[in-house]
C-alpha cells in the first residue's frame, strides 16, 4: 500500500513485538528476529523513548513498553466514563457539550483536545469542531480550566500564544491570561464568552483528580442567548456537580 509510510510501519512494529515478549528485550534480538538492521532499531527505540512509548533499563539496557502508552490506554478509558455524562447533559439543555484533555507533548503553546461530543442533530453552532480537534487553550473555557488546574504550566510557554484577536471580547496577553487563570481557581469555572466568536458562548469546568489537578474539562456550549436562558449559574453548578461524580470515579 503506497500510502504506508514506512518509519511509522516499524515503529508500531517494533511496539507489537516489545508487547510480545514476556521480559524485556535487547536491540541485537529485536534487529535479528525481525530482520532489520541494528542501526535502524536504535534510531527507532531512541525515537519512541523520546516519546515515552518504550523504556530502556539502565543496567541490562534491555526494553519494555513505556509510561506514556499506558498513560494513553488510562485515557482510553476515561473518555467511556465521560460519554454518559456528556449526553446526558446534552439531552438536559440541549446543548453541545465537550470533554477535552491538554496536549503539552509539543513545543509550541498548550492546546486543548476534544475527545468526547455530544450534541444535537439539529445544532445551528457554525463552530462545532469535531473529536480530535485541538486548539490554542487562551481562548476557550475548557482550554482555560485545563491552563488553571494543572500543575506544571510554564509561563514561557503561555508566551508562546500569538493570541490571535478573533473578537474584541478575546483576551490579549499572558498577564491578562494569568489573571483569569487565578480567577477560574478561585471560582471553580470558566467562560468563554464570545472570545471566540460573537453570539458563541462556552462554560466549561475543570475534571480533577484526587491531587485537584485537572485530568480533562467539560463545556456546555451554544448561542450566548440560550446559554443565558439557562442561567449560567445554573449551568456552572450542574457541570460542577458532574465533575465531582466524575472525579470519583476516576
Amino acid at each position: 500500500m503506497s500510502d504506508i509510510i514506512s518509519s511509522v510501519a516499524r515503529a508500531l512494529d517494533v511496539l507489537l513485538y516489545i508487547n510480545g515478549r514476556e521480559e524485556p528485550v535487547g536491540i541485537s534480538t529485536i534487529s535479528k528476529d525481525m530482520g532489520v538492521y541494528k542501526s535502524t532499531i536504535f534510531r527507532t527505540l531512541a525515537t519512541l523513548e523520546s516519546r515515552k512509548f518504550v523504556q530502556q533499563d539502565p543496567e541490562s539496557g534491555k526494553y519494555t513498553l513505556g509510561v506514556g502508552l499506558f498513560s494513553m490506554a488510562n485515557k482510553i478509558k476515561l473518555y467511556d466514563v465521560f460519554k454518559p455524562f456528556a449526553k446526558t447533559l446534552c439531552e438536559e439543555f440541549g446543548e453541545a457539550v465537550n470533554v477535552s484533555v491538554l496536549d503539552g507533548s509539543n513545543s509550541g503553546p498548550y492546546k486543548s483536545v476534544i475527545v468526547v461530543k455530544e450534541e444535537k442533530k439539529n445544532s445551528v453552532l457554525s463552530v462545532s469542531p469535531k473529536i480530535g480537534t485541538s486548539m490554542d487553550c487562551y481562548c476557550s473555557s475548557v482550554g482555560k480550566c485545563l491552563l488553571a488546574f494543572s500543575n506544571d504550566i510554564e509561563r514561557d510557554t503561555l508566551r508562546q500564544y500569538e493570541f490571535v484577536q478573533f473578537t474584541p471580547k478575546t483576551i490579549q496577553g499572558v498577564e491578562a491570561l494569568l489573571e483569569q487563570m487565578a480567577t477560574i481557581r478561585r471560582d471553580g469555572y470558566a467562560l468563554d464568552d464570545e472570545e471566540q466568536e460573537i453570539g458563541l458562548t462556552c462554560v466549561g469546568v475543570p475534571i480533577l483528580d484526587r491531587d485537584g489537578h485537572a485530568i480533562a474539562a467539560m463545556s456546555i456550549s451554544g448561542p450566548t442567548q440560550r446559554i443565558r436562558s439557562h442561567n449560567v449559574e445554573t449551568i456552572v453548578n450542574r457541570l460542577k456537580e458532574v465533575s465531582r461524580e466524575i472525579s470519583a470515579l476516576v
